[in-house]
């Protein structure tokens, strides 16, 4: 579903990514989000290989192929308004060591929404935990070590975001998206 959802913003030409920088966080967390919508008209369905094709607001025709997830995908007709949402953040927070366990957790999930006409939302949040392992000032960068063993370097933007952090500290991720579609009737 997010891979719909991805390509059509895409095409669309809405997407913004949210651009954080490769940076040390600073002590209290760092945050970022963003938030797209997008209404889409449905311009022609192929039912044997479930693809629709849509029409962008810019005049774009862009083919979706729809999961088998997606129960209600007959329900769905030419001419049917397509309205999406999408929602992403993301947050960092440096803890002192022993404050936070070295990891990886994901959460998440869809649910279908009654109604005329398709709709549904789905979720997903994902947290990473990995552990500073050395910080290079003269650099500036700080390198980190996942539960997996490998280490990657980062450079740190701002020289002032490595004060008071050691290694053995841990850097704190949580990334999360959200998207919301609804099929309407097109409109009179």
């Amino acid at each position: 579903m997010f891979k719909i959802v991805r390509n059509l913003l895409l095409a669309a030409a809405f997407v913004s990514p949210i651009a954080l920088e490769a940076q040390a966080p600073k002590k209290a967390p760092m945050h970022a989000s963003d938030m797209v919508a997008v209404t889409v008209t449905v311009e022609a369905i192929d039912s044997a290989t479930r693809t629709l094709t849509v029409k962008t607001p810019g005049g774009d025709f862009v083919d979706l192929e729809v999961p088998e997830t997606v129960k209600r995908f007959s329900e769905i007709k030419v001419g049917d308004q397509i309205r999406v949402k999408y929602y992403e953040s993301i947050a960092v927070e440096v803890k002192k060591a022993g404050e936070a366990t070295p990891g990886k957790k994901v959460e998440g999930g869809i649910t279908r929404e009654p109604g005329e006409k398709p709709s549904g939302k789905a979720a997903r949040k994902v947290t990473v935990t990995v552990t500073i392992v050395s910080i290079d000032a003269k650099a500036p960068s700080v390198t980190v070590k996942g539960e997996d063993g490998r280490t990657r370097s980062f450079r740190v933007e701002d020289p002032k975001n490595l004060e008071g952090v050691k290694p053995g500290d841990h850097v704190v991720v949580t990334y999360t998206e959200a998207l919301a579609i609804e099929v309407a009737e097109p409109k009179s």
